[in-house]
């Protein structure tokens, strides 16, 4: 008789062990679902803070091209446009520098070797031959081709 009041005890005992057992496992993987859910959400931000700055790298070396076809083809070279100049080039490596912060290595390699070449064309010319606007475009195509396929693939 004394085993009879022991059974229903220890059925309880079993049946709220294995419901705590069971309240941690969901509990458990609860948790590790939001931080996988907020992982992806993070990273889906730091893409969008990455495609801005890129965007607006590309903009500063647009900028800055603008300056050396000015230059080059147009033959402004007046204390305005040195001004001009000056600044296009400053905007354009803080734009780098940015990437450099937030991207990987080869796609700050990418935007380095871009960078020097504007600042290159805008300081020392494209070289001889006409027309100039567009050697200016040929001597930064490869590297801002390079450096737009490389982000392609990043992003990807």
């Amino acid at each position: 008789m004394t085993s009879t009041p022991f059974v229903p005890f220890l059925g309880v005992v079993l049946g709220g062990l294995v419901s705590t057992v069971a309240q941690y496992s969901l509990g458990r993987a609860s948790e590790r679902a939001e931080m996988r859910r907020s992982m992806r959400e993070r990273v889906e931000v730091r893409r969008g803070e990455r495609v801005t700055h890129l965007i607006d790298f590309l903009s500063a070396v647009q900028e800055a091209e603008r300056v050396a076809v000015d230059r080059y083809h147009h033959g402004v070279s007046d204390e305005p446009w040195q001004a001009r100049a000056k600044q296009s080039i400053d905007r354009m490596w803080v734009a780098q520098k940015t990437i450099h912060m937030l991207c990987g290595a080869e796609v700050n390699e990418a935007a380095r070797r871009l960078a020097y070449d504007v600042q290159n064309v805008i300081r020392k010319g494209p070289g001889p031959g006409e027309p100039q606007d567009e050697r200016v475009w040929a001597y930064i195509r490869p590297n801002r081709r390079a450096f737009l396929d490389l982000v392609r693939e990043h992003l990807e």
